[in-house]
């Protein structure tokens, strides 16, 4: 027989015992206890055998809880679905634990969907994920740095910055300190938490420099390395043409020395008298071996048609070419950047000062100052832009090289104002967009190699390993495409030994930057989720059965009833010795 009739049986049998007693009873009240004992084993029974109730729900569909889900998400979570959860989730014991997402789709192997929960599948997950469609119920983005663009290898003596975006503190402080624990750069972040640092890289070798993000109130908010790479590489061959001398030229010039250029110039005094410095050549073969040419327009003018023929074939093959417009170019000179793109229209007016603050991460930086020519260039790309929005550099794009326009004129103020660190950043970025492209491919790591994490190399061959520190080398098992894995045991640098030559790179501690790391996961998982991932997934019906919590509740609070007034009636009951 059914257990649930049995048991409803004899609860019917006990309430009608119960009735009976109470009506024997001619004291009052017995009315309301013969409900209450009609009440309390329905309850009792809805406790032990509650209603079911059809839920919609996806077939197919698998909830996966990742690390960082938070309460409220678990709490929405529906009592019909599949429910997973990976190691580091606090979950209920009900829910069915997996050690990661290719063990929980081997038990469930009818699943075709994947529901993501809390915060992003970790990166061992994310490969059994592919080929199947996937949502993403992300939680609350962490408090701290959450992106960060930091270049890994730079050359000696260049400029360089690191960017990034800070969540949950408005109005943060940002600073960026070098290995020696000076400041290099510190600044406020924007209205979206996003902040940018200049920086300056000297000698060859590793470094690690420090960012440290601090609310407004003081407290400190995140804190972690930056590490860094420097090598010495090939200095870049620039060439520098002008019609006359002026104080951006000047800076320009220092920048260039100190940064370890090799710069030739050449720089008009008077008509046909220039002072040059170096070997300024404008033949196929010098051009060949420059990587920029630098041209204002009254030195265009000068040039003989078989150089300005020169320069176009050298940008086909990769050079790179900067026209500063310093004024309103003449007639022929207009029409000759217009056909490499660049068309500049004089301005009627003087034009206002600009300011840099946005694309220089500075907070009341000089007023500067633009050539009296309006840029317009069809298929360019920004090169530099005001606060306002004045475009005042863009590129393009031609054969194998690229050519600019540039109107700034008097960047040198940053320099005077103590901004030299930003107005060596302003250049390098400059001539690192337009430099031709040169050296040898080097090995590709992950970007945020972490300990006891896969990291995957790339650009290795057979022999080449890799040597941790304070331990020995670690072989490499290289594949058809010239990638290996590696696990790695601690942090600090580690060295990879690839064709005789050492490249360094840097593993930091699972606890240091959580917030990034976090962010990471949860841009990765969102890079897996399908926008189509929905549609289409067959609508399933499932009896699922009621809270039995309310139920109780409400059997118990009738019995406590019941045992009070029964405790009452014994208390009002006639004893030995008393009246009745």
């Amino acid at each position: 027989m059914n257990p649930a009739v049995v048991a409803v049986v004899l609860l019917v049998l006990a309430a009608f015992a119960g009735i009976a007693g109470s009506w024997r009873d001619a004291r009052p009240g017995r009315a309301w206890r013969s409900v209450l004992q009609l009440v309390a084993p329905a309850l009792l029974a809805l406790c032990l055998f509650p209603p079911r109730s059809p839920v919609a729900l996806r077939s197919g569909e698998l909830v996966v809880l990742a690390p960082g889900a938070t309460p409220a998400q678990l709490a929405a979570l529906s009592p019909a679905a599949s429910v997973v959860a990976l190691p580091g989730v606090d979950a209920a014991p009900a829910i069915e634990r997996v050690p990661d997402l290719g063990t929980a789709l081997r038990r469930h192997a009818d699943v075709r969907r994947l529901h993501v929960v809390g915060g992003g599948l970790p990166a061992r997950d994310r490969d059994a994920a592919r080929g199947l469609a996937l949502r993403f119920d992300a939680a609350p983005s962490p408090r701290g740095v959450v992106e960060l663009e930091a270049p890994r290898v730079v050359g000696a003596g260049a400029a360089w910055r690191v960017a990034g975006r800070v969540e949950g503190a408005p109005g943060a402080r940002v600073a960026l300190r070098d290995p020696s624990g000076a400041i290099a750069a510190a600044t406020v972040v924007d209205a979206e938490g996003r902040f940018a640092l200049p920086a300056h890289a000297k000698g060859e070798g590793t470094a690690r420099f420090g960012l440290k993000v601090e609310a407004a109130d003081g407290a400190l908010v995140d804190g972690f390395e930056v590490p860094l790479v420097v090598r010495a590489g090939a200095p870049m061959r620039v060439l520098l043409l002008a019609g006359a001398p002026d104080a951006e030229l000047k800076y320009l010039r220092r920048w260039a020395v100190d940064a370890g250029l090799a710069l030739d110039s050449r720089i008009g005094l008077s008509e046909g008298v220039a002072l040059n410095e170096g070997a300024p050549r404008l033949d196929a073969e010098a051009l060949a071996a420059t990587d920029l040419v630098i041209v204002d327009e009254r030195s265009w003018a000068t040039l003989a048609p078989e150089q300005k023929d020169a320069l176009r074939s050298a940008v086909d093959g990769g050079l790179g070419l900067l026209l500063r417009a310093t004024a309103p170019p003449s007639p022929p000179v207009a029409a000759d950047w217009a056909a490499l793109g660049f068309r500049l229209r004089a301005l009627e007016a003087t034009p206002k000062p600009v300011l840099l603050d946005r694309a220089l991460a500075l907070a009341g930086g000089p007023a500067l100052a633009r050539a009296a020519v309006d840029l317009d260039a069809d298929d360019a790309a920004p090169l530099l832009r005001a606060d306002d929005g004045t475009l005042l550099g863009a590129w393009r794009a031609q054969g194998e090289g690229r050519v600019a326009a540039w109107t700034l004129a008097d960047a040198y103020r940053l320099r005077l104002q103590g901004e030299a660190v930003r107005h060596a950043a302003l250049w390098s970025e400059v001539f690192a967009t337009l430099a031709r492209a040169r050296g040898t491919p080097s090995p590709s790591f992950d970007a945020d190699a972490r300990v006891d994490r896969r990291s995957v190399v790339c650009g290795v061959a057979a022999g080449d390993r890799i040597e941790p520190p304070r331990a020995d080398a670690v072989p490499l098992a290289v594949d058809a495409r010239g990638c290996a894995a590696y696990w790695p045991a601690s942090a600090g640098w580690h060295v990879l030994v690839s064709g005789g030559a050492r490249h360094p790179f840097h593993v930091r501690a699972n606890g240091e930057a959580v917030a990034l790391d976090a962010a990471g996961d949860v841009a990765a998982t969102r890079a897996l989720a399908g926008d189509g991932g929905d549609e289409g997934a067959a609508v399933a019906r499932r009896e699922v059965a009621w809270p039995r919590w309310p139920f109780f509740l409400a059997w118990l609070a009738v019995v406590g009833v019941l045992w009070a007034l029964e405790r009452a009636r014994r208390g009002r009951a006639p004893g030995p010795g008393r009246p009745g």
